[in-house]
């Protein structure tokens, strides 16, 4: 240290202890959501997760131990998004997330479990559930009862938080309550107004483009999903959009999932029954024009939610009850929220109503279609086989 002075010495001390200091009080990486499974298909994964710093991201995976095979990506995220491609057509496959520090040090969470995509022929299942912002004790038992069924992938009816502009909320409230659900199953979210159409919702959620919209295929299938926040009228970008997309479908079972019920018996939120003695609308009567797409299409049945309880409509067509070609609309907004309750009379399109926390399950084989629906203990309340 010849030639520095006794000034610039101390400095150096100085900045040396600071810098040391810092480093010992610098938050470790660790991860704080996930894994948990996104948008899937015969050959392809999405996993995701999120750390508290920046870091490179890497999945292990192997159809049995050890986990011979990853994908890697280099650039640090705090929002990780990794795909597995290249994967077999309906084959389990266990897999690792890791995220590594400045240090070189790895972060991991436990191994878990998937499964691809399954063939046409074979059959499957899912769940359905949603509206369960706000209250993550109740959606964590719905969750793993949801899981207990084990599903291929899951359907979400929206409102899986109580404000989308919050991140918190998206960790709280929607991802750890069902983290042994979602590391296992993919989600699928029909976006709901308490999303607020928020950037985390588009952060948190890996979905075909545009992602507040899309569809899918699974088995012999076809899911579409909508964002029923926005006008669905003739002539707006969405509703061509599902009229293209129902139209170009030859599945053998076609699904529409949105957050808000053409067809409600709600007390009070079209109408208020109870206090005001107001006449009700029975339903969100400006998405009534969109179900004409429903009836055209040859949808069989469509998913809602918005309203925390459970309805289940006869087949209707055009507005009236189509035993033989009407599509059945299903109200599954029973995930946490506070419950709602129904008008003190009977709807004319109600074939069962139940007001409890719950969840539905599905099972498709061919031409076969049983739902079930049950309550936060687990037990059936309602079901339903369809055949073709």
């Amino acid at each position: 240290m010849r030639g520095l002075t006794v000034p610039f010495v101390s400095a150096l001390l100085f900045l040396s202890f600071f810098l040391s200091a810092n480093a010992f009080s610098e938050e470790p990486l660790k991860i704080i959501a996930g894994p948990y499974l996104m948008d899937f298909d015969q050959t392809r994964m999405t996993v995701m997760w999120e750390t508290n710093l920046p870091a490179p991201s890497k999945v292990l995976y192997g159809e049995e131990a050890p986990l011979t095979s990853e994908v890697a990506r280099p650039e640090p995220a705090t929002i990780h998004e990794v795909v597995l491609e290249g994967l077999k057509p309906e084959t389990s496959y266990y897999y690792q997330i890791l995220s590594t520090d400045s240090a070189g040090k790895e972060v991991t969470a436990e191994v878990a479990t998937f499964m691809t995509a399954v063939h046409p022929d074979t059959a499957f299942a899912y769940c359905v559930m949603g509206d369960h912002r706000t209250y993550p004790d109740r959606y964590e038992k719905i969750a793993d009862l949801a899981y207990a069924e084990r599903p291929n992938f899951v359907i979400n009816v929206g409102d899986v938080v109580s404000n989308g502009t919050v991140k918190q909320q998206w960790i709280d409230e929607f991802l750890f309550p069902a983290r042994k659900l979602m590391a296992r199953v993919p989600t699928y979210i029909s976006i709901g107004n308490h999303e607020k159409n928020a950037d985390w919702y588009y952060k948190y959620v890996s979905y075909p483009k545009p992602e507040n919209y899309y569809s899918f295929d699974f088995g012999n299938s076809h899911f579409t999903i909508v964002d029923s926040n926005q006008p669905l009228v003739p002539g707006q970008d969405q509703y061509k959009w599902i009229e293209q997309d129902l139209a170009q479908s030859n599945a053998t079972w076609k699904f529409v999932v949105h957050h808000h019920p053409p067809y409600s018996s709600d007390e009070n939120d079209y109408g208020d029954t109870v206090k005001k003695f107001e006449k009700t609308d029975r339903g969100e009567v400006d998405m009534r024009e969109v179900t004409k797409l429903y009836d055209k299409y040859d949808v069989d049945l469509v998913w809602v939610g918005h309203i925390h309880d459970y309805e289940r409509t006869w087949p209707l067509t055009d507005g009236k009850v189509d035993q033989e070609n009407g599509v059945i609309y299903i109200q599954t907004g029973g995930g946490g929220a506070e419950l709602e309750n129904f008008a003190p009379t009977r709807s004319w399109f109600t074939a069962k109503v139940f007001r409890g926390w719950q969840f539905c399950s599905v099972a498709i084989h061919g031409k076969t279609l049983r739902m079930m629906a049950y309550d936060i203990d687990g037990k059936m309340y309602d079901y339903l086989d369809l055949a073709k």
